[in-house]
């Protein structure tokens, strides 16, 4: 596999590495964040969740497998260009798409939320899950339009908005409002998911995907509350808790799961909290999906 973009490093998600060959998923991450605007430091995320991936059990409960019986090769990090969003997002385009060739499920670890981006360019006839606190659906943020900040705008713009639907949102503005009603947008807010049963929520979700040919989950650390996931660049409060987003997954996944990422921690900003519950999400997703692969 030619990975032109890719740098090998020797901490492996999990703690091993089976072979690209045997190996369902393939695992990259990519160590990037020039366009945060509050709180900086997810380049740092890749590490730190590999680190907790290495020190948290195996077995997941949900998928009752364990993720070390599913076959998952991590490529390394990609080789980012800081400061330059356009090219980083087009090395990630080139790397998903050689993933994707050779019929393996693409995990991307970030890093800022613009990478998933590049995801997008590169997939047809899908519809995008944003887990995350915040609608990114800004046309620019600080005279950028590639910030976080408008991550799904311009990806609604590559898919078509009835393609990209965000799961439990707190935080917006008024241009967002605005742009997610005239489009139509689909969304659950984190007080729909609070005061209702999450997996109620799965499955009037799982309704709503009934239309859809193939599926992308994007899973924004910042989804969660504060007290489950500190280490967050834009932390917001009235989260859901990590049991909430992974019945709403255990509900929605299914074989039409194209990939999936897990972006925005940024470890200097708590103990290993946010990074353990990533590497969790990582786990659990990869074992429920293992039975529809």
């Amino acid at each position: 596999m030619n990975l032109l973009y890719i740098n090998n490093q020797q901490k492996f998600f999990g703690g091993f590495n089976k072979s690209f060959s045997d190996s369902k998923f393939v695992l990259f991450g990519v160590p990037f964040d020039s366009t945060t605007s509050y709180r900086s430091g997810s380049r740092f995320g890749p590490s730190a969740i590999r680190e907790a991936s290495i020190n948290i059990e195996t077995w997941s409960w949900r998928g009752n497998i364990d993720f070390e019986d599913i076959g998952t090769h991590d490529l390394g990090d990609l080789a980012v260009v800081h400061g330059d969003c356009n090219e980083t997002i087009r090395r990630i385009g080139e790397v998903i798409e050689e993933i994707m060739k050779l019929k393996k499920i693409p995990i991307m670890i970030g890093g800022e939320h613009t990478i998933t981006l590049g995801i997008a360019k590169n997939l047809k006839d899908i519809t995008i899950l944003s887990f995350d606190a915040h609608f990114d659906m800004r046309d620019d943020y600080l005279s950028n339009r590639l910030s976080h900040a408008c991550t799904m705008r311009r990806i609604s713009e590559e898919i078509g908005p009835e393609n990209v639907m965000v799961i439990g949102v707190r935080a917006t503005c008024k241009e967002e409002m605005k742009f997610v009603k005239d489009n139509n947008v689909y969304f659950i807010s984190s007080k729909q998911i609070n005061t209702n049963d999450a997996k109620k929520i799965g499955l009037m979700l799982k309704d709503v995907l009934k239309s859809k040919k193939k599926i992308y989950l994007s899973i924004d650390m910042d989804v969660l509350d504060p007290s489950y996931a500190p280490g967050v660049g834009n932390p917001e409060p009235e989260g859901i808790s990590i049991s909430s987003l992974l019945d709403i997954i255990e509900e929605i996944i299914d074989d039409r799961l194209l990939g999936f990422d897990v972006v925005e921690v940024t470890p200097p900003y708590d103990n290993g909290i946010t990074s353990i519950m990533a590497s969790k999400i990582i786990y659990e997703i990869c074992c429920i999906a293992n039975k529809f692969i």
